[in-house]
């Protein structure tokens, strides 16, 4: 199974960050990683969601995708982005049927906290029907998950990939996503960004 990483960037030294940016993609290429998003723009469309550039990247695995951030040769590389920026970082595994990234150009970025999971098992059995109608795909949608850094408490991260911006538009905007909008946000607290992919 595929896993993410999930990190947002507030980038306040733009020289220092270069060299984090170089040392950083060594070594995810080095655990199997590929970036998926890298800074792209990007828009809160639900609740709030932390400052900064959003970078995604695609490991092969969860074990990949931890054996990155634990890397002992990261610490050094993670103290010039700690030296350089406000960071957020997660890390979700993607679903049992090993969907990739590979051709998609947006995303759909959530974490959702369930305050009521009878209430919300509606949403979540109409969703994928509609998703597949639009071409999007789940990268992720409850698996494990891990609060690498920054402190935010994670229930259920989502990630949904489209092959271009407006298909992932037509999906979240459309009549028929929109009606069951309303029975997520009822079971739910969601905070939730669309961003532009590689």
């Amino acid at each position: 199974m595929t896993a993410y990483l999930i990190a947002t960037i507030d980038v306040h030294d733009t020289d220092g960050y270069e060299a984090y940016k170089l040392a950083a993609s060594a070594l995810i290429k080095h655990h199997g990683g590929r970036y998926v998003v890298r800074g792209g723009s990007r828009d809160t469309v639900e609740g709030t969601w932390p400052a900064g550039r959003i970078v995604v990247v695609e490991f092969p695995d969860l074990a990949h995708a931890n054996a990155f951030a634990d890397d002992p040769s990261y610490e050094p590389v993670a103290a010039i982005r700690h030296a350089t920026a406000q960071s957020h970082i997660w890390i979700v595994e993607g679903p049992p049927d090993g969907a990739n990234a590979r051709g998609q150009k947006a995303f759909i970025i959530g974490s959702i906290r369930m305050t009521d999971p009878d209430g919300y098992k509606p949403y979540a059995d109409r969703a994928p029907d509609i998703l597949a109608a639009t071409g999007g795909t789940y990268l992720a949608r409850g698996g494990a998950t891990r609060s690498v850094e920054g402190g935010m408490e994670l229930d259920r991260m989502v990630i949904v990939a489209f092959e271009d911006m407006a298909a992932c538009r037509a999906f979240y905007d459309g009549t028929d996503y929109s009606d069951i909008k309303p029975i997520r946000i009822a079971a739910s607290d969601s905070n939730i960004v669309i961003t532009e992919g590689l």
